[in-house]
């Protein structure tokens, strides 16, 4: 990640004394310390590992060993890195230095092996047994100790986002910073050869960066499926020049770019600078320096807000916050590159001074690529927040100097290795995409453009509906939905399997409940898809207990007056209470069996109990109850409620004065009894008419002509 500033993407160096520099013999050490005070680590490199390989003097090895694992780290090679810092601390237990930085190069190697978290804790931890704070304190390696940890932590945890590499445009040079630009162009930085310079970069031994463009391609079957065309040269005069130019960023109306450029004024110093261009016709004009980026700090990295008011930035401008340095400081800065804004005045033409963003954001780690999106997130990256590697994409919000605490967004946007330069998009529902940079394992390259975006949100709604005693699934049971977002209600039935499942929104809170024919309605339950930030599957089964229709349909207090089959007020409120209970179970027939006391002649109370069970019947039908699934049938006196009132012998009406009134009204009365529990209507049957249904005379049928008959 060594572009556009430092050693972290910050401090870049001019090439031209590079290839002048052979006075001193190739592979010898003293060539290999010129090299590394001129920043051009990657000849540094190669001198060392001669060094390395053939002195015999200790000092000398040990310089070069260690020499060597700073240059590759220097140059952004940390899996070379690593090795070599190994070779160091076994070699010299006690540099403190390259235990830590060890640590380091593990941790940001964890990609490809997740262990080596585990391990990089345990060199965190033997730095701090050393007792050497000249690069780290106890508190910085506490945080590294804890970003490891959180590692180990969301190695298992579900996320939305995928991740994909842009292999058309990537190559194996350093290709970061992605900025799109209009609907159909993607504008990033690279150090790929054949740049404007043609000459080679010393700290890196790669070309100098330069900006480039590629049009890409959007299937409208699947937004998700982009195309990019092979990337060309902005231009070769004006942004791009024969130094290192980019990061850059645009104006809501794509009229206006502003760029990092480094050292191309005339070549000389390591220091970075912000300037603007404006888009004349299909051309960018020279761009001219911002008037507070100056020569005597680095400032890059441009984000600007949506109204064109504020621009966002990384610099290590005086009132940076102090860096947590080692002795060896090839920046040359004890401040960090801390994020900051300025803010644009109408009225005077100008921008004012630059703000800092304040502790809530910056470390004394490095801050930078920060992007603001039109909703007030700001986005970055670090190093001095816990993460999962080298430095780590943030989000936060606020204005000014008053910011949220900065959130880590984890793998996979996150890895072991530099993750940075995010660009983010958001559309209706939430749903996220974009872009950002990364050097992490599987790459094309050192840093390589990603693309991301969100998997859709799916929340499903399944169960199964059970009888509570036999636990035998039951098909067909009505599953009613009411959700908080809709007047209406769902209703859906379980098949074959007693199963139901439908899809269900998001941030949406559900009442259900199951109800089936002859079992009692189940409870209330409540699901809700409110806080869920992954797709899931809820799951809510029914137990029903059955009913016992015997005794639903146990009615009491129909009764008649003496002689009468009337249907009484009383009376009629109980047959009220039977129409909705028949309304429910629809597929009940039932008989309703209408009975006398014992007074009068037994024949007479047949024709009286019968007249009473149609009244029933009738009032019934009133009320919309199907005739065909009530049948009337009177009993007379012969199925006594008060078995004692009983009017046999030679003198009946003796007998039934035996009876107080009260008894035998208990007597006249009507019952209810199930026929039927299935019971399905038969369609009724349309009488055919002989006319219309006999063949017409005289006519052609099958091609024979049927002779009309003879009378």
């Amino acid at each position: 990640m060594n572009k556009i500033f430092s050693t972290s993407l910050f401090v870049l160096t001019i090439v031209a004394t590079m290839l002048g520099a052979g006075c001193k013999s190739k592979g010898s050490i003293v060539s290999a310390r010129e090299h590394y005070k001129k920043k051009e680590y990657f000849l540094s490199s190669e001198d060392y590992k001669a060094v390395y390989s053939k002195t015999k003097v200790k000092e000398e090895k040990l310089e070069a060993v260690f020499k060597t694992a700073e240059c590759y780290r220097l140059m952004n090679d940390i899996k070379s890195a690593e090795s070599w810092y190994a070779k160091t601390v076994k070699a010299d237990p006690k540099n403190a230095e390259a235990q830590l930085r060890y640590a380091l190069a593990l941790k940001n190697n964890a990609s490809a092996d997740i262990t080596k978290y585990s391990a990089a804790i345990i060199e965190f931890n033997k730095y701090k047994k050393l007792g050497d704070a000249s690069c780290y304190d106890e508190a910085a390696i506490d945080r590294e100790i804890k970003g490891c940890e959180y590692a180990l932590k969301w190695k298992n945890e579900k996320s939305r986002y995928m991740v994909e590499n842009i292999r058309g445009i990537n190559t194996k040079w350093e290709d970061f910073a992605p900025q799109q630009y209009k609907k159909d162009q993607l504008f990033f930085t690279s150090d790929r050869e054949k740049g404007v310079s043609g000459t080679q970069y010393g700290w890196t031994g790669n070309g100098h960066t330069d900006v480039y463009v590629s049009t890409f391609k959007v299937n409208k079957k699947n937004p998700n499926d982009v195309s990019f065309g092979l990337p060309n040269l902005l231009d070769k005069d004006k942004v791009n020049t024969k130094y290192n130019d980019g990061v850059v960023c645009f104006d809501s109306k794509f009229t206006t770019m502003y760029v990092t450029q480094c050292n191309s004024v005339d070549g000389k110093g390591n220091r970075c600078r912000l300037y603007v261009s404006k888009l004349n016709g299909t051309e960018w004009s020279k761009p001219e320096p911002l008037p507070f980026s100056t020569d005597s700090f680095s400032c890059g990295h441009p984000s600007l807000s949506k109204d064109g008011q504020v621009l966002y930035f990384a610099s290590d401008m005086p009132g940076s916050t102090p860096k947590l340095t080692c002795a060896d400081n090839p920046e040359g800065t004890t401040l960090s590159k801390d994020l900051w804004m300025v803010t644009y005045t109408k009225r005077s033409n100008t921008w004012g001074d630059p703000v800092n963003l304040g502790p809530a954001i910056n470390t004394p780690g490095d801050e930078m690529y920060p992007y603001i999106h039109e909703d007030g997130m700001l986005y970055f990256s670090s190093t001095g927040h816990p993460g999962l590697g080298g430095s780590d994409i943030y989000y936060t919000k606020g204005e000014a100097a008053d910011w949220s605490s900065p959130v880590n967004m984890k793998s996979p946007i996150n890895s072991s290795g530099d993750d940075f330069a995010m660009q983010m998009f958001k559309d209706k529902e939430g749903n996220h995409s974009g872009y950002f940079s990364s050097n992490r394992d599987g790459g094309k390259g050192s840093d390589d453009i990603y693309r991301f975006y969100m998997n859709p949100l799916i929340f499903n709604l399944s169960g199964v509906v059970r009888d509570s005693k036999t636990k035998a699934l039951l098909t067909n049971t009505l599953i009613t939905i009411t959700s908080s977002n809709d007047t209406g209600k769902i209703t859906l039935m379980t098949d074959a399997t007693g199963s139901y499942r439908l899809k269900i929104k998001a941030k949406t809170d559900y009442e259900l409940f199951a109800s089936k024919e002859y079992y009692f309605d189940s409870k209330i339950a409540f699901q809700t898809t409110r806080g869920l930030d992954q797709s899931t599957d809820l799951v809510q089964d029914f137990d029903l207990g059955m009913i016992n229709i015997t005794d639903v349909f146990t009615v009491k207090g129909i009764y008649y007056d003496l002689d009468k089959a009337d249907i009484r007020p009383d009376a009629a409120k109980v047959l009220d209470s039977l129409a909705l209970v028949l309304n429910k179970y629809s597929k009940v027939k039932i008989e309703l069996g209408s009975h006398t006391d014992c007074r009068a002649d037994s024949l007479y109370n047949i024709g009286l109990s019968q007249r009473r069970a149609d009244s029933a019947v009738s009032y019934l039908i009133r009320q919309g109850i199907d005739s065909t699934r009530l049948v009337s049938r009177g009993y007379g006196e012969n199925k006594l409620a008060v078995e004692k009132c009983k009017c046999e012998g030679p003198d009946e009406r003796s007998q039934g004065q035996k009876c107080t009134e009260e008894e035998h009204q208990l007597n006249r009365r009507t019952t209810v009894q199930i026929l039927d529990i299935n019971f399905i209507k038969k369609p009724k049957e349309v009488p055919v008419d002989p006319k219309k249904s006999a063949l017409p005379q005289g006519k052609p049928r099958g091609g024979i002509t049927t002779p009309a008959p003879q009378k």
